[in-house]
């Protein structure tokens, strides 16, 4: 078997956004690493400018959203399903949702914001919403430790045979 250099950045974009909604077949690391980096930094340049909680949450889910295709084929890469990222996706969805509708934490960001907090009135506001926070807090972590789960699969080298998700893109005969 040869193994096919690496994707440059422009060639490893071009691919993953022509393939954007496609979640079938395999992509090499390269073009997964490439196409997130865009991913990320567009996401983030957009909501850095703003101060809504709502329209930062709502462009978090459409970016992420964005990487779903390329990483659920970078798992098949490696012969793993792509249920991993679902789930981490719905987990980071419902994290987003919850902080951006959660009347605790839009309290909680209105008083850090405003720069007249006090301890006091945070601690107020804390246990007034102690479960609501405790809930977040507990999706939250489940959604980092499947995030983190799939950032380690999609690290693994690709399967150099034909596996159920199709032939390899790095390796041919």
């Amino acid at each position: 078997m040869k193994e096919i250099p690496s994707l440059d950045f422009l060639k490893a974009v071009q691919l993953a956004s022509r393939r954007i909604l496609d979640f079938k077949g395999r992509s090499r690391r390269s073009e997964f690493w490439w196409w997130m980096l865009v991913v990320i930094v567009v996401g983030n340049l957009i909501t850095w400018f703003s101060t809504s909680l709502i329209f930062n949450s709502v462009i978090s889910i459409i970016y992420m959203f964005f990487g779903l295709a390329v990483t659920a084929r970078r798992l098949h890469d490696t012969g793993k399903s792509a249920l991993w990222v679902y789930i981490s996706y719905a987990l980071g969805c419902i994290v987003q949702i919850f902080s951006a509708t959660s009347p605790t934490i839009n309290k909680l960001m209105e008083e850090i914001t405003s720069g007249h907090f006090t301890g006091p009135s945070i601690e107020k506001i804390v246990e007034k919403g102690a479960g609501e926070l405790f809930m977040l807090s507990g999706v939250s972590i489940l959604s980092a430790i499947f995030a983190i789960i799939v950032i380690i699969l999609c690290m693994l080298d690709s399967s150099p045979a034909e596996n159920k998700y199709g032939t390899s893109p790095k390796y041919v005969e």
